[in-house]
């Protein structure tokens, strides 16, 4: 039996690489704490064709494989720091740390070395690789890898993007209610209408500044009751007429990475919520029927 398992995820490890024709295998240190850290991480690096993680609970590290073409490491590492993980390269977000079930917000150790997800540190440590000994050079803040249509892209700078702490604070705050915390979430939508109202208009791309007067009225008669509430429930059901607003500014200014509007038929008589995540967790619900729901559409990053 130990055999077949071996020989099926074996096999199952070369179909996967075997996917990616310019791939490349490096192992990094990443911070985490149990068992229930390994999907968040895993899911937040996967991208099909283009990037996937196996995380050690024991050793703290992720073997990333990607594929050097279609996309690169600062990209695999941003997105899992932007889902709560600390790497020896890159820091969460404050907020999307705190936004992690208690038993999964490990000890900070890397918070000396590494650069901070959206913020202007200058100084981030390597990786270090494994395989053909392709070299992969220092990244700070400044620098964001995308990918857009199967090309890898260097993406506007997380510095000179005001929307990117929008963004940011949205996930945090749709995180908290996954999680059902109702406490977190009262704080994490403070976090968003503070960073909505702190957006100059004229720094914005044209095609956002056009949307922004629009975004700002569909967003704030929900968001201010929101950031007042207590109450689950209510947060829920304000929370679910940010949708179609934060999309609208989504198209108008793509983000560093594709976000994905995802459905709950359930909720509501069906409703949505944006997700930089392709793996279903909904906030409407939370434990109860985590995986309800499907991706309806996908924005496009730059």
């Amino acid at each position: 039996m130990k055999q077949l398992i071996l020989t099926t995820a074996l096999f199952a490890l070369t179909a996967c690489n075997a996917q990616m024709k310019h791939a490349d295998t490096v192992t990094v240190h990443v911070n985490g704490d149990c068992g229930m850290c390994e999907p968040r991480i895993e899911k937040a690096a996967f991208v099909k064709g283009e990037a996937e993680a196996d995380w050690d609970v024991d050793a703290k590290t992720a073997r990333i494989t990607y594929d050097t073409v279609r996309t690169t490491l600062d990209a695999v590492l941003q997105r899992i720091a932007q889902a709560g993980y600390d790497s020896e390269k890159y820091l969460a977000p404050d907020a999307a740390y705190a936004a992690l079930p208690g038993c999964c917000q490990y000890e900070r150790t890397d918070k000396d070395a590494a650069v901070t997800t959206g913020t202007n540190d200058a100084h981030a440590s390597h990786a270090h690789t494994e395989g053909d000994g392709h070299a992969h050079h220092d990244a700070t803040a400044t620098e964001v890898a995308g990918t857009h249509q199967g090309h890898s892209e260097q993406a506007a700078p997380l510095a000179d993007d005001p929307l990117a702490a929008v963004f940011m604070h949205y996930f945090a705050l749709k995180d908290a209610l996954v999680a059902s915390n109702a406490k977190v979430a009262m704080k994490k939508a403070g976090d968003l209408d503070g960073a909505m109202h702190s957006v100059d208009p004229e720094k914005l791309p044209e095609a956002a500044r056009t949307v922004w007067t629009e975004v700002m009225e569909g967003v704030m008669p929900h968001l201010h009751p929101l950031s007042d509430s207590g109450e689950l429930e209510q947060q829920r059901m304000l929370f679910a007429m940010l949708t179609a607003p934060m999309a609208k500014l989504a198209k108008a200014a793509p983000q560093a990475s594709a976000i994905f509007v995802d459905h709950c038929p359930m909720y509501n008589g069906g409703s949505d919520w944006l997700s930089q995540e392709q793996g279903i967790k909904n906030p409407f619900y939370g434990s109860m029927m985590l995986s309800c729901g499907s991706v309806k559409e996908t924005i496009v990053g730059r």
